[in-house]
């Protein structure tokens, strides 16, 4: 009999030193170069997780992330990202060979540099995007079955279940639900 610890906890803390980036700036209407910005950008934050195995074949998980960046990097070459993110989902492993993960997801908002570029092309019709990316959530589904002595899997999956329509960046397309299934054979 094999046995298993019933919760599991896990912490992460990372720094990210980033100096003199190479950009590319408009110049005039029609053109652009490669610029060195320097400057720094300090990134850091952390990450903090648990899991709990609460019967032999069901497990709860959560996490939360923090991420914050300090920089001084001149013009429109600042970094962004989202503040905070967590999570929270069940995994499931039946001994019948279903198996499957409700998986729920909350990112939290973010402003993004928009080059100067959209600007200039102003005007020629070019309409800046709006820099403020609001918060998400997503809920990802998945559902299995493996047969042919755990050799062979059939699942489908549900990514943005709950179809909340966001883009994770301005430039980014909008993201919407999608239902994917397939089968895999192991040899």
């Amino acid at each position: 009999m094999v046995h298993e610890t019933p919760i599991a906890t896990r912490g992460d803390l990372f720094i990210n030193h980033i100096t003199d980036l190479i950009t590319f700036r408009a110049i005039s209407a029609t053109a652009a170069t490669a610029v060195n910005d320097p400057g720094p950008a300090d990134i850091y934050g952390g990450e903090a997780g648990v899991e709990f195995l609460a019967t032999s074949w069901l497990t709860r998980f959560a996490n939360y992330s923090y991420e914050e960046i300090g920089q001084t990097f001149p013009n429109d070459t600042f970094r962004a990202a989202p503040r905070f993110k967590w999570n929270a989902g069940l995994r499931a492993e039946l001994d019948n060979g279903f198996n499957g993960e409700a998986a729920f997801h909350y990112v939290g908002s973010a402003v993004y540099p928009v080059s100067t570029t959209f600007t200039t092309f102003a005007p020629l019709g070019v309409i800046a995007p709006n820099p403020r990316v609001g918060s998400y959530i997503l809920l990802n589904l998945r559902a299995a079955y493996r047969f042919w002595h755990e050799k062979a899997e059939f699942a489908v999956t549900a990514f943005n279940a709950l179809n909340d329509r966001h883009k994770e960046h301005p430039l980014g397309d909008t993201i919407d639900s999608r239902v994917m299934s397939w089968l895999t054979l192991r040899f």
